[in-house]
């Protein structure tokens, strides 16, 4: 008993120790990552807060909440630096040499590794499910209030901004303070993909939201209207000068209200709230399936109705004379093939909203697993980085912090082609988010089996010219 006890402290000691060492470089890493990460973050925080005169507390929260979705990626990074770097420094120092001698095994030393790790991955799950929809959702209606309260800040300079589906507006300069804009010109359409809009061009001018209304006037000044003919009469072509012209567009409040406040995005959701709106699209597209197979069901059992002969004479036992009887067939043959035309449009829109649906089921369940798949990256980085630690200690700080940013960044492109894969339906979303780690697990295994046997994962080649051992017999 005296001798349990007495080995169980010095492991408690070591175990300290290996989580001592790799703390400072994960907390190293996780800021160097952060703040690559919130590079443009920070760009967005200045515009707002200098350019746009948005107020300072508005514009760090902002910053604040946009802190949040970076977490996500940047724990992972930072636990594969914390491996590559503290472990790296204890392999480079002799002591993982000391611990061999001392009796104990690299797996005293991935141990505490791993229920480190696994307590980030289960405190990652945690915020994920928790605190990381909340978080997306509040900013999302921040910077919706920003937007609406200063509606130029959705208007960008030398671009074209649609601010309705019938409204498109160009400005060549803005200033947001002044709320003035220079060199205006806003295109009016009937209709999406109207030929014929209303083109009016100003020298400069001011937007105005109306807060009791859906409604946003733009108050151009020293200006033209030209109003283009629906045929090519060009002597109908209209232009109207003007010094000052007052705009009104309307339901530019109700459309931003209906794209955010109604419904919460995919990264505004937590587990529960994913796998129910994936199943309700399920729900839609099995039903779009089943209306598409009861149409076609339909019209192939009219056809094959009407070439039964029965069938047929009962159609035309009103039509006695032959020329009846040939006008009513025309006219049956002229309806069946429109009637075919009809059900194979709403077949095809049909198959249509069902592709939609398992879209849209497919981004939900992307997000689902990515929830679980990004936090377990840290348990794969453990696996994966003691042996690339301890084959590399001899090679320096930069390397392992080249090293680790090298695998995050291989990763990060398996995630994000992973993502757009299953959202355009070309792979499962399960595997689609689960292959980073899939693969990286099945690198890192025969790695650290190797790096266990005490074999270096990266050994060299010893000489063995006749030289040295002419020498090395000599000597001995």
């Amino acid at each position: 008993m005296a001798t349990r006890k007495g080995t169980t402290k010095p492991m408690s000691l070591i175990d300290k120790h290996i989580i001592r060492s790799t703390t400072g470089p994960f907390l190293f890493g996780f800021s160097v990552a952060t703040f690559v990460m919130l590079i443009d973050v920070l760009r967005h925080f200045v515009e707002l807060f200098v350019t746009k005169g948005v107020p300072f507390h508005t514009a760090t929260e902002v910053l604040i909440l946009s802190l949040g979705h970076t977490f996500a990626l940047t724990i992972p990074m930072a636990v594969l630096v914390g491996i590559l770097m503290g472990i790296g420094q204890l392999a480079a120092d002799g002591e993982i040499t000391a611990m061999k001698a001392s009796g104990l095994g690299l797996a005293s030393v991935l141990r505490p590794l791993l229920a480190a790790s696994l307590f980030v991955t289960l405190s990652m799950i945690a915020y994920n499910h928790f605190v990381f929809p909340d978080s997306n959702h509040r900013l999302a209606n921040l910077v919706y209030d920003i937007n609406h309260k200063r509606p130029m800040m959705e208007i960008r300079e030398q671009m074209f901004t649609e601010i309705t589906e019938h409204t498109t507006i160009y400005v060549k300069e803005k200033d947001e303070k002044a709320g003035i804009i220079k060199d205006v010109m806003i295109i009016e359409k009937d209709a999406p993909g109207d030929p014929t809009p209303t083109v009016t061009t100003a020298t400069w001018g001011t937007i105005i939201s109306h807060d009791q209304s859906d409604a946003l006037m733009i108050e151009l000044h020293d200006g033209e209207i030209h109003e283009l003919p629906e045929d090519d009469n060009l002597s109908r072509y209209e232009i109207t000068q003007f010094g000052q012209h007052n705009l009104f567009i309307k339901d530019v409040k109700k459309d931003m209200e209906d794209n955010k406040r109604t419904a919460r995005g995919d990264r505004e959701m937590d587990l529960r709230a994913l796998l129910a709106a994936s199943e309700k699209q399920n729900l839609r597209r099995d039903k779009a399936a089943t209306k598409a197979t009861t149409l076609s069901a339909k019209l192939l059992n009219r056809q094959w109705k009407l070439l039964d002969p029965e069938n047929r004479s009962g159609l035309l036992k009103g039509s006695k004379a032959s020329t009846s009887k040939v006008k009513t067939q025309k006219a049956l043959i002229k309806a069946t093939r429109q009637e075919s035309e009809l059900v194979s449009r709403s077949i095809a829109h049909q198959q249509r909203l069902e592709s939609s649906y398992k879209t849209a089921s497919n981004r939900f369940m992307v997000e689902f697993h990515k929830k679980f798949a990004i936090p377990v990256a840290c348990l794969v980085f453990v696996l994966l980085g003691l042996p690339m630690a301890i084959s590399t200690a001899r090679s320096g700080k930069g390397v392992s912090l080249s090293l680790a940013i090298g695998l995050f960044l291989v990763y990060y492109l398996f995630l994000v082609g992973g993502e757009k894969m299953a959202d355009r339906g070309m792979m499962h979303p399960a595997l689609a988010m689960w292959l980073a780690n899939i693969v990286l697990t099945l690198v890192a295994i025969p790695a650290l089996m190797i790096t266990l046997k005490e074999t270096p994962l990266f050994h060299r080649k010893q000489s063995s010219s006749p030289e040295i051992s002419k020498e090395s017999t000599s000597i001995s």
